[in-house]
């Protein structure tokens, strides 16, 4: 009785060594350490952030881009007052209530608001951009139908969660009420 058990003890050690070889005796790969996706090298943030493209696409025949320091929400009238480095660019046109229904309405009423709130919290931010540019460039806009209409019109862009969105238009910028550093600027 002895022999077999001796022959089944050997056995287990023999298996046990086997079995352990090949995992220290495999030549081992060298671990190349994969970076976390925020480790790994990124382009530097552009100072524009997600207003990138359409900033510069807008200054492409000069202007200006400066940031919005502050934005007020007149909540009762639906507009803004935009603040920025220069001063003050003035009030927006109002936001009108669009919808069949007084609860389409509402519906649309919290949508702005929600738009304005968020278009505040990113001049807050230093996520907002007021930008004059020449009126050739953006075609968005209609054409004054005076004589007198400026070469100059503005649009604040605000970067919202990723997303540069327009808050609002200015059509006609009269470049001799500007900051004189500003109206420099527009021929940089």
């Amino acid at each position: 009785m002895n022999a077999p058990l001796s022959v089944v003890l050997a056995a287990a050690l023999l298996s046990a060594t086997i079995a352990t070889m090949p995992a220290d005796a495999a030549p081992r790969k060298k671990k190349t350490a994969v970076p976390p996706a925020a480790s790994v090298a990124q382009l530097p943030t552009d100072r524009f952030l997600a207003c990138d493209v359409r900033v510069r696409d807008y200054l492409r025949e000069g202007g200006a881009a400066i940031r919005v320091t502050k934005i007020e929400v007149d909540d009762a009238r639906l507009q803004l007052n935009i603040h920025h480095e220069y001063g003050e660019a003035g009030k927006s046109s109002r936001k009108y209530l669009r919808g069949d229904s007084e609860e389409e309405m509402r519906k649309n009423l919290r949508g702005i608001l929600d738009e304005f709130a968020a278009a505040a919290k990113a001049a807050a931010a230093g996520r907002a951009w007021y930008v004059i540019a020449a009126r050739k460039v953006m075609p968005d806009l209609r054409d004054g139908s005076g004589e007198n209409t400026s070469p100059w019109t503005a649009v604040v862009l605000a970067d919202f969660e990723g997303k540069c969105r327009p808050i609002t238009f200015y059509q006609s910028i009269d470049r001799n009420k500007l900051d004189p550093e500003l109206s420099k600027k527009l021929d940089e």
